[in-house]
């Protein structure tokens, strides 16, 4: 049993994360490998929606049972409930790569079926809280990060942010000790060193990182940034975003926008509502260039170090 997310995960694979409380309580989640044909035949059921973006395939159902594919490398089923997901390889893949997807994508149904809304944010550790940067995929959530981390900085999670209440304040989860990151990248801040391929569709790679590289506890959420799409500003800048300039970044930037039902939808704008009345959501931009985030780190860091102003 792993503790992940806040969630109780039974596998059959092992995950490079905490074992959770084994005080005879049932897992909320379990992960389980089948090859069988009987369980699959479920995906020949009529669809409700249907997604394909040449790689990342999903189909949910009348059920509200889900089917991911990720185009010839594995697929999976998650369960009505979000209980059970079951998972398969279609070629020879290392275990981090089905991780990569299979804790991300595929897990942030399961969150969804217990009303957790995932964001799509990668986040450090800094000074003992979180700081977080928050954008679609290609914004640089991972690049930013890795600058971080060669500077010393844990990395706290990347790609999906898992928030809970405590108290005034809102916790963030860790994840897995990893960051997915591109051949350029590495070579500006991984010292040019290769590692496992994501899939025969992008050049990202994943990279393990040791214990001092990753954080596994978890801590307080400072402030969100929020990246922007294309890094064609000349200079640095970073501005505090207020009322609906903070509310609709978090919806836009949700993890997972395949579930679009009525209660997801009014949950989400309340956790949106609830986020941005207790962290500050700010806005950054900066010329693109890996050879500039570390000025970029340094105008984060100087941001954060200043005493916050309520908004």
């Amino acid at each position: 049993m792993y503790s992940l997310y806040g969630l109780r995960v039974k596998s059959a694979v092992p995950l490079p994360c905490p074992a959770g409380d084994q005080n005879g309580l049932a897992a909320d989640v379990e992960l389980m490998e089948d090859l069988g044909k009987e369980s699959w035949e479920a995906c020949n059921q009529v669809q409700r929606s249907y997604e394909d973006d040449g790689f990342w395939q999903c189909s949910m159902f009348h059920d509200d049972s889900v089917h991911v594919r990720c185009k010839g490398h594995f697929e999976f089923l998650v369960s009505g409930d979000g209980k059970e997901v079951l998972w398969r390889k279609l070629k020879d893949v290392p275990d981090e790569v089905l991780l990569a997807y299979l804790i991300g994508q595929v897990l942030s149904f399961c969150l969804l079926t217990r009303g957790i809304e995932p964001l799509h944010a990668t986040a450090v550790v800094v000074d003992g809280e979180a700081i977080a940067f928050l954008g679609s995929s290609g914004a640089g959530k991972s690049t930013l990060a890795a600058a971080f981390v060669q500077r010393g900085y844990s990395l706290l999670t990347d790609d999906v942010l898992v928030l809970q209440p405590d108290g005034k304040k809102l916790l963030v989860h860790p994840s897995l000790p990893r960051l997915k990151l591109t051949p350029e990248t590495a070579d500006a801040f991984f010292s040019g060193r290769r590692s496992i391929p994501m899939n025969s569709f992008t050049t990202k790679m994943i990279f393990p990182l040791t214990p001092q590289g990753h954080a596994g506890n978890m801590v307080p959420l400072r402030a969100l940034y929020v990246l922007p799409k294309k890094n064609s500003k000349s200079k640095i800048g970073i501005r505090t975003l207020l009322g609906r300039g903070s509310f609709l970044p978090l919806i836009a930037n949700t993890f997972n926008d395949s579930v679009v039902t009525p209660a997801r939808l009014k949950r989400q704008f309340a956790f949106a509502r609830g986020v941005t009345a207790t962290v500050p959501v700010r806005r950054l931009s900066y010329p693109s260039g890996l050879e500039l985030l570390p000025a970029v780190a340094d105008a984060i860091l100087s941001n954060v170090s200043r005493e916050l102003t309520p908004p």
